[in-house]
Parts: structure tokens; C-alpha cells; sequence
């Protein structure tokens, strides 16, 4: 009898190997899971929950634009700020040349003076001196100047306006030397400078610089030589 019994269960386990074959364990068997493709229509989310500020943001580039090998044209107008009896404005008109993308070279003109009298001026004439006559102060006007212009601009970067609008920049240091003409005699002015670039766009850009330096002046016939604070402000072409 147990032969007998032993020899079903045997037949019965290899007729069952074939129904097991064609119907795997289900997931969460001790078996290998099935594999389930993934379903392509899911998202992670939406466009609408990405911040403007992480859509719009900008990676910054090796130069502002190319300026190597092209003709330059700077002008500016320009306010000291000094001791003087005068304030002078004056209007540059600087043709130039760009070595390369950080150095350029200018050929300084500033064929225009306008003057405004302080009030030490005022102040001064209303003294006399022991035999009657008024005091005065008797300065030299400057009525043009010429020079030369040097250029570094070794920085790069950009200014957001803004969410939606980004300016290219750059920071460069600069080096003046000029010879200026009063109306009574000439001086030697020099001047270095920081300042900074916006681009408008490859035929335009916005520049202010601030320079301080020295300039030869003649106050009552005297040349002397003083320290001075210059603002710069203008635009500059590329062609």
C-alpha cells in the first residue's frame, strides 16, 4: 500500500509541473516579482509650479560681446569736483580702438568748457584791501584738451532689470593723460578711473566712470598742481 501511494503522489507532482511552468507565482511570493512597465503618462509636475526665477535665470558667458579688432567712439560728459573758484563741465568726443576684448585705446578731444562760479567767488569779492580796492579771485578758464586714453577691462558680468530683462556689463580701470589750453596759458592733467560698461546691445553700451587725479591750474598767474574728483557719464559706439 505505501508503494502504491508513494507511486500517485510522484505521477500526480509530474503532471502538475507543466500547469506551474505556464502560471507563475504572483507578486509577493517568495518567487521572482513580476515586472510592471512604467506608465509614461505620469508627471512629476507641472510648469506652472517652476518659479520664474529658476525658468529665466542666465548662465553667464566668457565676454559681454566681441570688441577685439573694432572702432571705438566714447563720449561723455564731465563734472569735478575740487577746491576751485569754478566748476567745469566739458564734453569728450574720444575716437578709439580696441586692442582686444579687455584692452582699448582712445584718442581724448574735449572741445568744450562751460563754467559755473562758486561761491568762494562771491565771497571774496566782497573784501578790499587797505587802500580800497575790491579783491577778486583771477583764475585761469580751460577752453580745450587733448590727450590719450588706456583701457583694462578685466571684469565681466550681468545685471538683471528686473524678472524679465538682463544687462550685460563690464568693470574696467582706466588711465588718462592730457594737456589742457586755458585762455592764459597750458597745464598737464592726469587722472585714473573705475567704472563700468552696460551694454544696450553689439553697437551700444552705457558707461559712467569715476577718476581721480591731478591737474596743473593757474590761479592768479600761478601754475600749481591739485587734486581733483572727476564723475564721467556717456554712451560708447562699436563699429
Amino acid at each position: 500500500m505505501r508503494k502504491r501511494a508513494l507511486l500517485i503522489t510522484t505521477l500526480a507532482l509530474v503532471l502538475a509541473l507543466p500547469a506551474m511552468a505556464d502560471n507563475p507565482p504572483v507578486s509577493g511570493s517568495s518567487s521572482t516579482p513580476v515586472k510592471t512597465p512604467l506608465d509614461s503618462t505620469i508627471k512629476t509636475g507641472s510648469d506652472d509650479e517652476i518659479s520664474d526665477v529658476f525658468r529665466d535665470m542666465g548662465v553667464v558667458q566668457r565676454r559681454a560681446m566681441r570688441k577685439g579688432g573694432r572702432f571705438l567712439l566714447s563720449t561723455y560728459g564731465t563734472l569735478d569736483f575740487s577746491d576751485g573758484p569754478y566748476t567745469n563741465y566739458s564734453l569728450s568726443l574720444n575716437p578709439g580702438y580696441a586692442i582686444s576684448d579687455f584692452f582699448e585705446v582712445y584718442a581724448q578731444f574735449s572741445p568744450l568748457y562751460l563754467f559755473q562760479k562758486r561761491s568762494i567767488v562771491d565771497l571774496v569779492s566782497q573784501l578790499y584791501d587797505s587802500n580800497g580796492a575790491q579783491a577778486e579771485i583771477v583764475a585761469a578758464r580751460p577752453k580745450y584738451q587733448y590727450g590719450l586714453e588706456f583701457l583694462w577691462a578685466p571684469l565681466y558680468g550681468k545685471d538683471s532689470m528686473g524678472m524679465s530683462r538682463i544687462l550685460r556689463s563690464d568693470t574696467f580701470l582706466k588711465f588718462g593723460i592730457s594737456q589742457i589750453k586755458y585762455d592764459t596759458d597750458k597745464g598737464l592733467g592726469i587722472k585714473f578711473g573705475v567704472g563700468k560698461t552696460f551694454f544696450i546691445n553689439r553697437n551700444l553700451g552705457f558707461r559712467f566712470c569715476v577718476n581721480y587725479g591731478s591737474i596743473q591750474t593757474v590761479i592768479d598767474n600761478e601754475k600749481s598742481s591739485k587734486g581733483l574728483l572727476l564723475l564721467e557719464m556717456g554712451a560708447n559706439f562699436y563699429f
